[in-house]
C-alpha cells in the first residue's frame, strides 16, 4: 500500500528517462547560442574561424564594413605605406561616423547618401593617387559576398594585382571563402589580415569571462556553415 502520493502514485519517484539525442542536441545549441558553451570549445571554434595572416605589401588595402576597429586598423596600414590605395566598405549607418576617421575628404560620400534610399545604402570609398572617390555598390542577401563581388567588379579594369583584405579575426574564414570565390577569375592575390587582438572587441583571452563574446563566435560559426551550404 502506498504511504503517500507521488508522481507515480506509489511513494517513490519514477526513474528519470534519458533524453533523446535530438533533445540533447537542442539543449547544447540553446546553451551555445546563449553564450554558455564551454570556454575551451569556444576557443577552438575561435581558432578555426581566425585564419588570418600578418600584413604584407600589396597594391590595395580593402576594409570590410562593420566594426569601427576594422577601419581604424586599415587606415593605419595605409598611412604606414603598406599599400598605395585604400578602399573602405561603408555600410548603411556607418557614413555618420566617416568624418571622424581623419581621412582626406569623403570622395562625394555625403552626396551619394542624400541621393540613395536608406535600404540601398552601401558604398565603397577609395583613396589613392587620384584622390578620394565614393561609389554606390549593390547590396545582396549575403553581405560579405556582395562586398567581394563589388570589389572584383571595381578592380576589374584597374592595374591592381594584390589586395590585403582586413576584417575582425573570427570573420576571416567566411571572408576568405567569399572573396576567393568571387575573385577566382581575376587572378588577384588575396591576403586576409585580422584586426590585432589589442584593438579588437572580440578577444580570445576574454572568451572565458564574456558570454557576449562567446555568442559572437558561435553566431559567426553558424553563418559560416550557411555560406558553406549555399556556396559549396
Amino acid at each position: 500500500m502506498c504511504g503517500f502520493a507521488t508522481r507515480d502514485g506509489c511513494g517513490r519517484q519514477p526513474p528519470e528517462k534519458e533524453k533523446p539525442n535530438d533533445a540533447v542536441l537542442f539543449d547544447l545549441l540553446t546553451d551555445w547560442t546563449a553564450g554558455r558553451a564551454p570556454p575551451v570549445f569556444v576557443e577552438r571554434v575561435y581558432d578555426f574561424l581566425s585564419c588570418g595572416e600578418p600584413p604584407r605589401k600589396a597594391d590595395c588595402i580593402f576594409v570590410l564594413a562593420g566594426k569601427e576597429e576594422r577601419k581604424t586598423y586599415g587606415i593605419g596600414l595605409w598611412n604606414t605605406l603598406w599599400a598605395p590605395e585604400l578602399i573602405l566598405s561603408v555600410g548603411r549607418f556607418e557614413w555618420r561616423r566617416f568624418s571622424a576617421l581623419g581621412l582626406p575628404g569623403d570622395g562625394g560620400l555625403r552626396r551619394l547618401v542624400d541621393e540613395t534610399p536608406p535600404a540601398a545604402r552601401h558604398f565603397f570609398v577609395s583613396f589613392g593617387a587620384e584622390g578620394a572617390r565614393a561609389v554606390l555598390i549593390e547590396k545582396g542577401v549575403y553581405g560579405t559576398l556582395s562586398e567581394a563581388r563589388a570589389l572584383a567588379a571595381v578592380l576589374e579594369s584597374r592595374p591592381v594585382r594584390s589586395v590585403m583584405v582586413v576584417s575582425t579575426a573570427i570573420h576571416l574564414r567566411r571572408v576568405a571563402l567569399a572573396f576567393r570565390r568571387q575573385c577566382r577569375a581575376s587572378g588577384l592575390q588575396l591576403s586576409f589580415i585580422p584586426v590585432p587582438e589589442e584593438l579588437s572587441s572580440i578577444r580570445r583571452e576574454a572568451l572565458a569571462q564574456s558570454p557576449e563574446a562567446r555568442r559572437e563566435v558561435w553566431r559567426e560559426f553558424l553563418i559560416l556553415l550557411g555560406y558553406c551550404v549555399a556556396f559549396p
